[in-house]
């Protein structure tokens, strides 16, 4: 049995988290995390991040649980979580949702912000106990054709 009673088979998905911070890169990734939890039936647990004060913008919470029961009906739902280090808020919110798959996006923080936490992802996918799907959101790599 999981943690929270459930009984997990090794190749079921009942419960997918995808971490957004509302960018269009991470729109990509919940896309994605959506199709997954459709495929399968699964809910769809869409996570965003706060600052460790957990002040969100007016409108926040309703925002994302708007999304999250758009991209899955009555299987979706929102969760705000705070923290000052996004990849274990993260990390602790699948635990505590008792997930099965993890789903983040590759292109998140850069420079001094990445230099200080780490690359989230990488974080995500090195703390959890969980299975991490790490997305390409970086956009589609332009192709040559062979005649160019």
């Amino acid at each position: 049995m999981g943690l929270l009673g459930r009984n997990r088979d090794t190749n079921s998905v009942e419960r997918v988290l995808v971490a957004t911070d509302r960018s269009e890169t991470a729109d990509r990734a919940v896309g994605w995390a959506a199709e997954l939890a459709g495929r399968y039936g699964a809910e769809l647990v869409v996570v965003q991040v706060r600052g460790p004060s957990g002040d969100a913008a007016p409108g926040a919470e309703e925002d994302l649980s708007t999304l999250a029961r758009e991209l899955a009906g009555e299987r979706g739902r929102a969760l705000l979580v705070a923290g000052d280090d996004p990849s274990q808020a993260i990390v602790d919110a699948a635990e505590a949702e008792d997930v099965d798959v993890v789903v983040v996006g590759n292109v998140g923080m850069s420079g001094r912000r990445e230099f200080l936490l780490g690359n989230v992802p990488n974080r995500v996918s090195h703390l959890s106990r969980r299975t991490v799907v790490i997305v390409n959101t970086a956009g589609e790599p332009k192709r040559k054709r062979f005649w160019q």
